[in-house]
């Protein structure tokens, strides 16, 4: 008997985290869409809103720790394309930079959500792969519409034939339907883990929209940068159990 109690409120707990976590993702992406909408109209008043979530992130009492050694390589990799092609190519090293270190922290988070809601068959590499083709979709985009301004500052990577983009659009297309299937499969059968899916639906949302949809690069960026601190915000909720 109290061994079936113990089962019962273990699961209730983990379907409150659950719940929580899916809750969180769509608070952090109103947040990216409101402060990308904001840098359209008025750039100053996003960046006044990024430095409010920064601060909330350095204050909000959890220890945040940056990997210096891991800006070594697209600092160096800055300098070595800027003294080739210029500060534009320059800055669009540290753009791709962005683009991919936000797709693997996505990737990771998706991972440590579908670990958490007992799904291990979604953390592999071939189960997430659909993940990277929507930014790299993106990156093509932004690539064959280039030069852009970003903050100020002259954006430019190597222009890219029009049929590439629509060959990465296709793939990433393919791959989010399929992906979408799955998920309509779980949620059929009762066993769609609803963090993980929220965040990955999240996830393509976003980068197409940052990257795809939006007129400005520099609102893109800003919907990117508001995601990571609104999830690195602290929002503590207790899911313990009253005795």
């Amino acid at each position: 008997m109290s061994g079936r109690l113990l089962q019962t409120l273990a699961a209730s707990e983990a379907g409150a985290a659950s719940r929580f976590s899916a809750d969180r993702g769509l608070i952090a992406a109103m947040l990216a869409v409101g402060l990308g909408a904001i840098s359209l109209l008025s750039p100053p008043l996003a960046l006044l809103g990024l430095s409010l979530l920064a601060v909330r992130v350095l204050f909000g009492g959890e220890s945040v720790r940056i990997d210096w050694l891991a800006l070594v390589g697209p600092a160096f990799a800055a300098v070595f394309v800027g003294a080739i092609v210029g500060l534009a190519g320059a800055i669009g090293a540290l753009f791709v930079w962005r683009l991919v270190a936000d797709t693997r922290w996505s990737i990771s988070e998706a991972t440590r959500l579908a670990a958490a809601a007992g799904q291990p068959a979604q953390t592999t590499f071939k189960a997430l792969a659909h993940a990277w083709m929507t930014p790299i979709f993106g990156l093509t985009l932004v690539a064959y519409t280039a030069p852009h301004m970003i903050a100020g500052l002259p954006l430019d990577l190597p222009h890219v034939p029009s049929w590439l983009v629509m060959g990465v659009g296709v793939v990433a297309a393919g791959a989010f339907f399929d992906w979408g299937l799955q998920r309509a499969a779980d949620w059929r059968l009762g066993e769609l883990a609803k963090a993980p899916a929220a965040h990955l639906l999240i996830h393509h949302i976003l980068f197409v929209v940052a990257y795809g949809l939006m007129i400005d690069v520099s609102a893109g960026v800003v919907m990117l940068i508001a995601w990571r601190l609104a999830h690195a915000a602290p929002l503590r909720q207790s899911f313990t159990a009253v005795p």
